[in-house]
């Protein structure tokens, strides 16, 4: 009786744990040029703290928490010059300067927890800083199509972070 307990009480917790980590991960998803490129990523919460503006340069962060925010595209890529086949990537973000990031693609995904990726990037993008006035407490990832370009916007307290990457035709 007790061990059917103890199992019960188990699979309650594991079922409750789904559903919260269902509830922290985000998604956002465009599809340009007749090909679909999607996000996957945790969306941690603020708690008061402005950590965008915190960081010290050089941090590298895996955009999101818990597992590393991934990309999926149909279509191969063009990023800061590189192309990059069509397929699944890790997300990541580096503080350059006291108000500059890039947005860095890592071919090893699903990777959870720190210490973070801080090599073996193959491709890496300039993201522009912005302060917006409405602030969102948890993080926020969007994709938009401007004339076959993806544009990648990260909304985090008061700070985005814009950056933009080349869609291939396919043929």
């Amino acid at each position: 009786m007790k061990l059917r307990i103890a199992v019960l009480s188990v699979l309650a917790l594991s079922l409750a744990a789904s559903v919260v980590m269902a509830q922290a991960r985000g998604t956002a998803e465009v599809t340009i040029k007749g090909k679909k490129i999607s996000i996957d990523y945790g969306r941690p919460s603020l708690g008061g703290r402005d950590l965008v503006s915190l960081a010290p340069v050089g941090t590298v962060w895996r955009l999101g928490n818990n597992m590393s925010t991934s990309i999926t595209t149909e279509a191969d890529l063009v990023v800061g010059g590189t192309t990059l086949k069509a397929g699944k990537y890790s997300l990541w973000t580096k503080k350059t300067g006291p108000d500059t990031w890039t947005l860095n693609f890592h071919p090893k995904t699903g990777v959870w927890g720190a210490p973070p990726l801080t090599e073996g990037f193959v491709a890496e993008t300039p993201l522009k800083t912005a302060k917006v006035g409405e602030s969102a407490e948890q993080l926020v990832i969007s994709l938009t199509d401007n004339k076959g370009k993806a544009v990648i916007t990260i909304h985090w307290g008061t700070a985005e972070l814009i950056g933009a990457f080349d869609v291939k035709a396919a043929g």
